[in-house]
């Protein structure tokens, strides 16, 4: 089912995934490099987790949205 387009106009969900990633990113990164592991190895594990966290939220997100936009009976013409 895909989302009307009341609902799919909407940008602060998306605004809240990158902002939640994002925030994840760097704690990763602030962690990885007090650790003293190298430059590329930090790089790489705030991508990871930027992209993991950014791609788990956006599912759950989207699955949200699609539950309330059927419960509340939007128009999906």
């Amino acid at each position: 089912m895909k989302l009307c387009a009341d609902c799919n106009s909407k940008l602060w969900p998306y605004a809240i995934v990158l902002l939640v990633a994002g925030f994840s990113a760097f704690l990763t990164w602030l962690t990885v490099s007090t650790t003293g592991a190298s430059k590329e190895t930090v790089g790489l594990a705030s991508v990871a987790v930027f992209v993991g966290v950014g791609g788990l939220l956006s599912g759950y997100m989207l699955r949200c949205l699609r539950r309330h936009c059927r419960d509340d009976d939007h128009s999906h013409a």
